[in-house]
This record gives structure tokens, C-alpha cells and sequence, in this order.
């Protein structure tokens, strides 16, 4: 494991009042909902025409270059002996790679963002520290299907970074199944459920109708994939809109959804 993990999990950080905070969890996980954005590789802007552009306005006179000015790639058959994907050209603008979103694990939502290229490492941890810049404001848990890679990234790439300090990562239970059984970071610092009673917070105790003692999950860890799900009618709606209607949209379902979680809680 990375050295700069602490050797056992420190305690939750106690605010100037003296009151201790709320276990709480967060979960984080990214779904594929694009918009059109301007052709030119790195280029975040929107188009200046979404009918027919391929381009945003300060790259307008790109469009007049063809194959010349700017290369993109996108699935073509094979050309002279050149694979289809390694044919360069403008002919379509690209587009988002994804939003991500931030929720609570009752389901409420907290926050989205769009990720252009990838859903990379160091993407997901602005995006977390862009949410709560503040360490004492920061969630006891963050579920996320690539929380091991992130908790790397963090102690490798962010060294001193509080986040070790006050929140655990964890790999959400549905993913954690299919992540390598001898990888101790893993194992160890992003078990969902582990049952050697060492957190506590995250297995309850129940018993049944019967009287019988079960082991239960504390928190439900696929609450972004459920409102992914629920998302998923309005997809085929918001990949064609223009940047700004897609934002709006997507805003206001983000309160619609989160007033359907309050009615439910």
C-alpha cells in the first residue's frame, strides 16, 4: 500500500463546538448523457450552430479548412489500408464524455458536473474538492466503483491532502466483487462491508420476524446508479439540445428529483 496512508483509520474530526459530526455517506459515479461541443480536440466551448456546425465560434474559420485544419476521429471503414478509427477529419463535432454526480446516500442529490474527455482521476478529485473545499465539511464516506484508484491517486498525486484524514473511500458493494482479490489497498482501506467489526458504522446488526441476528448494510451505495436509471428517459432528449439547454435541464431535474427523495424520506 501507499506509505502515506496512516497505518489505522483516524477519527472522524470534531468542529469547534465540540459536537461530534454526523456519520454521513456520499456517492459518486458517472453516466453517460453527452451534448455536441466544438470538434477541435481539447475544446470544451458549445457550437455555434447545432443544426449543422462542427465547430464553436472562435474556431469558425476551421471550417473552412477540411481536413487540413483540425483531425478528429470517429468510426469509419477501413480507407487505402488506414483502420477506420485512424482516419483523420471533421465531418461531426465531438461531444461530452459524461456528467458525473454527487449524491447523498438517501438518494438526495448534491451536485453534477460534465467531464469532456474522460472520467480521469483527477477529474473526479476536483470535482470533490470543488463540492467541499472545506475538510470539516467533508462526508464520512464517499462511495465510488474506482475508489481504490482514487484513494492512490490522492496519496500519490495530493500528499498531505486531508481527505485520507477525514473521509474513507470506499468501492460501492455492486462493483467491489469484480475488483482484484489480492489488492490490499482495496481490500483493506475500500471494503464497502467489512465484517471484522472494524467500522462499525458501516454493517448494522438486525434481527428478523424470527429473532434471528442479521448483518446489514448501513447505507445504500447504489444510489447514483439508481438515479442514473431514472435518468435515462430524459437521455435521448438532453443529447440533443444545446449546451445551455442541457445545463438548465439538468438542473431542474436535479431538484425534481431531489423533492421526490424528500417526499420518499
Amino acid at each position: 500500500p501507499p506509505v502515506a496512508l496512516p497505518q489505522v483509520q483516524p477519527p472522524v474530526p470534531v468542529p469547534n463546538n465540540g459536537q461530534e459530526l454526523l456519520i454521513n455517506m456520499a456517492v459518486i459515479d458517472g453516466k453517460v448523457i453527452q451534448h455536441w461541443i466544438c470538434a477541435v480536440p481539447n475544446c470544451p466551448r458549445p457550437l455555434d450552430n447545432y443544426k449543422n456546425g462542427r465547430f464553436c465560434k472562435p474556431h469558425l474559420d476551421l471550417a473552412q479548412q477540411g481536413n487540413d485544419g483540425v483531425q478528429n476521429r470517429v468510426h469509419l471503414p477501413d480507407i487505402d489500408g488506414i483502420p477506420g478509427n485512424q482516419v483523420p477529419h471533421t465531418l461531426r463535432p465531438r461531444s461530452v464524455h459524461c456528467i458525473q454526480t454527487a449524491q447523498w446516500a438517501c438518494g438526495y442529490p448534491i451536485a453534477w458536473t460534465k467531464f469532456y474527455d474522460s472520467e480521469s482521476l483527477t477529474q473526479v478529485y476536483t470535482f470533490l474538492s470543488w463540492i467541499w473545499p472545506n475538510p470539516l465539511t467533508r462526508p464520512t464516506y464517499i462511495s465510488y466503483d474506482n475508489a481504490c484508484k482514487l484513494l492512490r491517486h490522492i496519496v500519490t498525486q495530493h500528499f498531505g491532502d486531508q481527505w485520507i484524514q477525514v473521509t474513507r473511500f470506499l468501492v460501492d458493494t455492486w462493483h467491489y466483487i469484480n475488483h482484484v482479490a489480492d489488492d490490499d489497498v482495496c481490500r483493506v482501506w475500500c471494503n464497502p462491508v467489512p465484517m471484522d467489526g472494524s467500522q462499525p458504522d458501516l454493517v448494522l446488526e438486525k434481527r428478523d420476524i424470527n429473532g434471528n441476528l442479521h448483518q446489514t448494510r448501513a447505507f445504500n451505495m447504489e444510489t447514483a446508479e439508481q438515479f442514473n436509471s431514472w435518468l435515462d428517459r430524459y437521455k435521448g432528449l438532453l443529447e440533443q439540445m444545446t449546451a445551455t439547454s442541457h445545463d438548465f435541464v439538468m438542473h431542474t431535474l436535479f431538484m425534481l428529483y431531489g423533492e421526490m427523495v424528500e417526499e420518499r424520506i
